[in-house]
């Protein structure tokens, strides 16, 4: 019975890839379309010096000289926003692990086949982090081919924001799994999770507008501020911040399995 779940999963959930990676990359298309010129960019990054830094700090740009180029342009314009997207998605994922079927009254009656509580929960987990990450594959494709009739950019950087969701997003998942196992009611789960995503992008926004404050600390509780929104195109890859992400989620992976073992399913 082992991979049954898990195949069971992908099967019903595969196109789920296409739509919501094909609707982001989509967004990303238009976002390169609508990407000015080389000497315009220029003119955009100059306009933006004139805007105090505590604006520039809040979207996530440290030196308006990074949205005179492609790539910082796109990060500015693209992968900032995106996550948000992706983080919908993960909680929608991760309700989908106990709490929808649970809510339905349908998850006693697939706990009474030959299958354990972790082994459903591990091979849901993974059957959607599979499904994340193709996501962000196909979203990256729509932007390669978009890219095409743009201005020249690294594709490298291009690929590596785009996998720079997946830590983020896992970490969103196991969150979402872990309130789904321990919260009875899948709307209140749904509340939660959803706040979580909302409340870290806000704690990220305004934790780097009052740099000099107190309230910066925000930023070190909020999963976004590791995430990097787009000063990854120019900065490139923190492995320490995608270490934490990685274990953050793995943590909350175990912590969820944990809670679901110890408690009555309800009906």
């Amino acid at each position: 019975m082992r991979g049954v779940i898990f195949w069971q999963t992908l099967r019903h959930h595969w196109r789920q890839a296409l739509y919501w990676g094909g609707g982001i990359g989509l967004l990303g298309i238009y976002i390169l379309l609508a990407l000015p010129n080389v000497d315009m960019l220029e003119q955009y990054a100059q306009l933006m010096e004139t805007m105090p830094p505590l604006v520039l700090q809040a979207f996530g740009a440290t030196d308006a000289a990074q949205l005179a180029t492609p790539e910082g342009f796109i990060g500015f314009g693209y992968f900032s926003y995106m996550m948000l997207i992706m983080g919908a998605y993960a909680v929608g994922a991760g309700l989908n692990v106990t709490a929808v079927e649970e809510d339905r009254g349908i998850l006693d009656v697939l706990l009474s086949a030959p299958i354990s509580r972790t082994q459903l929960m591990i091979e849901k987990i993974l059957a959607y982090s599979v499904i994340i990450l193709l996501i962000i594959l196909v979203s990256f494709g729509f932007l390669a081919a978009g890219a095409v009739f743009s201005i020249p950019m690294d594709m490298g950087k291009l690929f590596a924001g785009s996998l720079n969701m997946l830590p983020a997003s896992l970490t969103v998942l196991g969150f979402t799994v872990f309130v789904g196992a321990w919260v009875r009611v899948r709307t209140t789960a749904l509340a939660i999770s959803a706040g979580f995503v909302v409340v870290g992008y806000f704690f990220d926004f305004i934790g780097r507008a009052a740099s000099e404050s107190v309230i910066n600390v925000l930023t070190k509780i909020s999963y976004y501020s590791y995430y990097g929104g787009g000063q990854f195109m120019s900065t490139g890859v923190v492995w320490g911040n995608v270490a934490i992400l990685i274990a953050v989620g793995l943590i909350l992976f175990v912590a969820g399995v944990a809670v679901f073992q110890r408690r009555d399913i309800g009906l």
